[in-house]
């Protein structure tokens, strides 16, 4: 078994992209067995999902023998059997990738104050895009809070999980013998902190027993669980609209190869705007790389080399800007939520330089912070202007000091 967050696996499929282009190209007999391998591959696993015909495609050995056994060999992979992922959502671009190779990643869903995962994906029973269905012995509800009745209201049933009405949705709550029994609290510390453990966990968890997770969601007719945003992550708009970042940021960096971390900005602001950061040589998650960048990064402009070139590139910043208007055409809802304005931070973010957490989640709060000059700068940019200038250099930004969200 094998367990990355979906950065972990974004890495492993650009390192073997990247392996790809620096290979001569297969032709001849041998690109016709390849590339019939690889839509054998993609359409095996699609089938494999629930209300797929579950078919085995004709000459699909052709696949495993060919491409899959020599990658999962050269990942060190040939005897794994699942492979799973979770702590934040993964692409399906990515979840494609790995299924050419013959791997079904299985997405997970739970939380460090449920001891772990309550809902898991099997390989005999999943759909890319959901984190699975209920483990034997927890409760899974989607709930809104009805303020004027003073509880918990149950959400329908979607009856289509990527596709679900507003009233189908709220937040994904968890009961069961699995859930803590509080948070860890320090007695010599004395009465304040005593006091602010217990409010932590009497917002947690309802008088009915329900971890409420903060997570916005819904569940399937089958009993499928889809996790749609994130409270704590919904951005304000002007108008008082609701905005759900992260498909929007998602679909950015789907639309821009070059582009290694999106994340929104505009909370209680006039209009929604983002940081990106450009893919850099030695960019790990861990680390965030130096100013060269990488090769899908290079693709853009032969001329432009580094970040720093990158950002006073015309033709650079045209292309981030062509595939921010698809992306907003792609994801964005409504046009409260549209990304209109960019800065291209100085470098990628990373657990090293504190944006990231280990397991390689945003920490947003943290971004704004160290970016606030950043956040005035493109709330107070002329109308006209969509790419914001960075506006201080990446020795300052490093002489500031990070905080914890």
């Amino acid at each position: 078994m094998f367990l990355g967050v979906p950065r972990v696996w974004e890495k492993i499929a650009a390192a073997l992209k990247k392996k790809v282009r620096e290979a001569p190209p297969p032709s001849g007999v041998k690109a016709c067995i390849v590339n019939s391998a690889k839509a054998k591959g993609l359409q095996f696993q699609k089938d494999r999902q629930l209300g797929g015909s579950g078919a085995v495609p004709c000459c699909y050995c052709i696949a495993t023998g060919t491409v899959q056994k020599k990658v999962k060999e050269a990942l060190g992979l040939s005897k794994m059997k699942y492979a799973f992922t979770g702590a934040a959502p993964i692409s399906k671009e990515t979840l494609e990738f790995f299924g050419v190779l013959g791997i079904n990643i299985n997405e997970v869903y739970g939380m460090s104050e449920c001891t772990g995962a309550t809902t898991v994906s099997v390989d005999q029973a999943h759909l890319w895009g959901s984190c699975g269905w209920t483990m034997g012995g927890t409760e899974v509800k989607i709930f809104k809070n009805d303020d004027k009745a003073g509880k918990n209201v149950e959400c329908p049933k979607a009856k289509d999980i990527f596709n679900p009405t507003d009233d189908e949705q709220g937040e994904i709550c968890f009961r069961g013998r699995h859930i803590m029994t509080g948070y860890m609290a320090n007695p010599d510390l004395g009465a304040d902190h005593l006091k602010t453990i217990q409010g932590k966990l009497d917002s947690a968890i309802d008088k009915d027993g329900w971890l409420h997770s903060g997570d916005k969601g819904c569940m399937g007719v089958n009993g499928m669980v889809k996790i749609t945003g994130r409270y704590k992550h919904l951005l304000i708009g002007a108008g008082g609209e609701n905005v759900a970042p992260i498909p929007i940021e998602n679909e950015v960096k789907k639309q821009c190869p070059a582009i290694s971390n999106c994340m929104m900005i505009g909370d209680k602001k006039p209009f929604m705007a983002a940081f990106v950061t450009l893919k850099a040589k030695g960019a790990t998650g861990n680390e965030p790389g130096g100013d060269d960048l990488d090769e899908e990064a290079l693709s853009v402009d032969s001329s432009v080399t580094k970040i720093s070139e990158a950002v006073q590139s015309e033709k650079y910043k045209k292309y981030i800007v062509d595939c921010i208007i698809k992306a907003n055409k792609e994801a964005a809802p409504n046009n409260a939520s549209t990304i209109k304005k960019i800065c291209i931070l100085p470098r990628d973010f990373s657990v090293a330089t504190n944006e990231l957490t280990p397991t390689l989640k945003l920490k947003r709060g943290v971004v704004v912070k160290m970016n606030q000059a950043a956040v005035d700068a493109i709330y107070n940019a002329p109308k006209n202007m969509t790419v914001v200038p960075y506006p201080i250099t990446l020795s300052e930004k490093d002489s500031e000091p990070s905080k914890e969200e």
